[in-house]
């Protein structure tokens, strides 16, 4: 989303009183088809292999990441614009691999092209934890996700740098975004996409960066605190590919082998932009696009990794 065309992606607003009543579910919750192209046969070696799956998954101009391990575990990372992205897209893709149960459902930031699918998420799967950076929204279907995660008891978590969690008993996940003090745009509000939840999964010697809508301050503020250890082998790229994001300082930090980046094919924001695609052919990432590629599927062994595609493509890393 480019600057001048966020709006069409905060989603509907809300009279006084259900943002009221979303303030207080936040207050609660924050105290402490078209993936048919994978067989059966894919799953069980996959999981005879011990491999880790890490899928950008196709859901258009919007961001779904799922993580299957071979010991049965399973995160969501973003949910996509709608419910039918989860009934058409996300469900598929976790059925398949026989997973009903996520361990941790984690939104990047409340704007709708990524908390869109969450209620629906919560009404097809059991979820353990829900994490997320707790900023201030007003979006309808990210109050709509708090209510069902009160609803349901599901331990909520805000989202802060230094959190470890344990995703299985080879992949670890890494909170490296937000941080308090939290980023406040030039009219002084807080940042959604600046305060986005920025996620490294570590499996073995392998590494994937997950930043959600970060921009340059955050990126800039990523960069610095890290002091040179923020390389990952994948980078999901930052906002779409928006012009905001992905700074030649980031990617000299991060200096992935791989990029992906979520968008839906002639979407009206330009993404990805040319001068991001420019600056990572520059640097020699070998780029995969939703709307171009569809869904990206990250194999895992702990060592190396292999790159697959909706469209056929596939190369061993």
């Amino acid at each position: 989303m480019t600057r001048g065309a966020r709006s069409g992606h905060r989603g509907p607003r809300l009279p006084a009183w259900l943002l009221a009543l979303g303030l207080l579910l936040l207050a609660a919750g924050v105290l402490l088809a078209r993936t048919d192209w994978f067989s059966a046969d894919d799953v069980e070696s996959s999981a005879v292999a011990g491999r880790a799956t890490v899928a950008f998954l196709d859901v258009g101009q919007a961001l779904a990441v799922a993580v299957v391990t071979a010991d049965g575990h399973a995160l969501l990372y973003d949910a996509g614009n709608s419910a039918r992205d989860v009934r058409e897209v996300i469900a598929p893709f976790f059925e398949e691999r026989g997973v009903t149960r996520l361990d941790y459902l984690l939104l990047s930031h409340p704007d709708q092209d990524h908390v869109g699918g969450m209620p629906a998420v919560l009404d097809t799967f059991a979820v353990e934890t829900f994490l997320d950076p707790a900023v201030p929204s007003t979006n309808l279907a990210y109050l709509e996700t708090l209510q069902r995660v009160a609803d349901r008891g599901i331990q909520a978590q805000r989202a802060r740098r230094g959190q470890t969690l344990a995703l299985g008993e080879h992949v670890r996940l890494e909170i490296l975004w937000p941080r308090d003090p939290l980023l406040r745009d030039e009219s002084g509000d807080v940042s959604d996409n600046d305060n986005g939840l920025v996620v490294r999964l570590v499996h073995g010697d392998v590494t994937v960066l997950l930043t959600g809508d970060i921009e340059a301050p955050a990126e800039r503020a990523l960069v610095s605190l890290e002091e040179g250890t923020l390389r990952a082998q994948v980078l999901q790229v930052p906002h779409h590919g928006s012009q905001t994001s992905t700074t030649p300082e980031l990617l000299e930090a991060v200096r992935p082998a791989v990029a992906v980046i979520s968008a839906g094919a002639g979407n009206p924001y330009g993404h990805p932009h040319a001068e991001v695609m420019n600056r990572l052919r520059a640097a020699g990432i070998v780029v995969y696009r939703t709307d171009v590629d569809g869904t990206v599927v990250i194999e895992s062994d702990g060592t190396s990794y292999e790159v697959r595609t909706q469209r056929g493509w596939s190369g061993e890393r």
